[in-house]
């Protein structure tokens, strides 16, 4: 039971999340084939702040994918644990919610 403590609604709660990216975080924990959301390291930004919040996709990790969320001065990173068997489908329903550089 307690493995699941700090997990609401997909995305694990545990450490703080910047402002404004919750409901995107939860959005990506109901695609199929996600099994966790795991918010990271938060940074402050010397670039401008931004108006909305966004995620950006930064690369593939062995069991996901690495996000970049923005927001006002905040940068966090977002891990994504997918399905190994459903990687390329969850990949493509996140070009949706992020930014592709």
């Amino acid at each position: 039971m307690t493995r699941f403590r700090y997990i609401k609604h997909g995305v694990k709660r545990k450490h703080g999340i910047i402002e404004g990216i919750l409901p995107l975080l939860e959005q990506i924990s109901e695609i199929e084939g996600v099994e966790k959301v795991i918010p990271a390291l938060i940074s402050y930004s010397h670039s401008r702040g931004i108006r909305h919040p966004e995620l950006r996709f930064q690369r593939d990790t062995p069991s996901g994918f690495k996000l970049l969320a923005h927001s006002k001065r905040s940068i966090q990173e977002i891990f994504v644990v997918v399905e190994r068997s459903k990687k390329e489908e969850v990949k493509y329903k996140l070009k949706d919610l992020c930014l592709f550089s």
